[in-house]
């Protein structure tokens, strides 16, 4: 697998799900997509264990089994919706126990150069409504090593995926080029 997918978005026919299953078709047999919905993922409870063990998170649930998967992955692609300004809960949750992933003293455990690509998918029409959560992702992503990529597809209805297929060839086409 070089190419790990995460969809954060909570419905499983939305926008978020249709581009995961476009991205997934593109990259074939050389990815795995992982539906956030699908899964339990308990809250990072701040316990530091991993910081004091040098260890994963000790908390057992679904997360455990992604952790390996993003140690493995060359790419990571991380679909999310744009709720109330910022990333589904949904993703907040996973990204929350990506804690672990750094030592004591705040250094990435994952190989650097990696990629990140942040696909933000919202209602409103315009790009810079997504802004500062591209913002944060970047920080965030890069802050683990990784090289980042954004792109934010405004105007996504909540009842047909139009914006994203409207879209879909420049999101392919980026996904390539990164």
């Amino acid at each position: 697998m070089n190419t790990l997918i995460i969809n954060a978005g909570p419905r499983r026919n939305g926008n978020c799900a249709f581009l995961a299953s476009k991205l997934q078709e593109k990259y074939n047999n050389d990815c795995k997509l992982i539906n956030l919905i699908d899964l339990n993922i308990t809250p990072c409870v701040a316990c530091r264990s991993c910081k004091i063990n040098d260890t994963l998170c000790v908390i057992n649930d679904d997360m455990t089994s992604i952790y390996d998967d993003i140690f493995k992955a060359e790419k990571l692609i991380f679909i999310s919706p744009n709720y109330f300004g910022f990333v589904s809960s949904l993703g907040k949750i996973f990204t929350d126990r990506w804690y672990c992933l750094k030592d004591i003293n705040r250094v990435s455990k994952i190989k650097e150069e990696k990629k990140a690509l942040f696909f933000l998918l919202q209602g409103a029409p315009s790009r810079d409504h997504g802004k500062n959560i591209t913002e944060w992702a970047k920080h965030f992503f890069t802050g683990y090593g990784f090289k980042y990529f954004s792109m934010t597809i405004a105007g996504c209805d909540y009842d047909n995926t139009n914006a994203v297929e409207n879209k879909l060839d420049e999101i392919l086409m980026n996904t390539s080029m990164f």
